[in-house]
């Protein structure tokens, strides 16, 4: 009984590291993705780096949450109430949300296979092609 306990225990500390986030150094942070956390929000410092599986999740200090690539490329910019800067997105994608929502603010990007998930500040969640193609919109609750 005492072997099994022990043999359990250490399955059970293994396992959940195994499967754990890891809080890193930000100075760990691919180059690629601290040049784009400086020039995308210069303001904001970061407050939280964590490692998953080779992929980083980053909090700022402005409320903005971005998961990179382990090349550090980003995947996901969760920005609550902070309006995300549309010159991450390519041109066509811009002008299709400049000319289809000009009063809504950016506040969640996911990008997927050179397609996004947008999300505005009214709750409009749209998914649009890399060439400015809007194929669906929603209202998210």
């Amino acid at each position: 009984m005492k072997r099994f306990l022990i043999l359990f225990s250490v399955f059970s500390v293994l396992s959940c590291s195994l499967f754990a986030d890891w809080v890193v150094d930000p100075s760990t942070l691919p180059a690629k993705a601290k040049s784009f956390i400086s020039s995308t929000f210069p303001d904001a410092q970061i407050w939280k780096a964590k490692r998953d599986d080779g992929s980083f999740e980053v909090r700022l200090s402005n409320g903005v949450e971005i998961d990179f690539m382990p090349n550090g490329e980003w995947i996901k910019i969760e920005a609550g109430y902070v309006a995300i800067p549309l010159n991450i997105l390519p041109k066509a994608v811009v002008e299709s949300i400049n000319k289809s929502y000009p009063d809504s603010t950016v506040v969640e990007i996911k990008k997927r296979h050179g397609n996004y998930k947008i999300k505005f500040n009214t709750l409009i969640e749209i998914y649009m092609s890399s060439n400015g193609q809007i194929v669906a919109h929603r209202w998210d609750d």
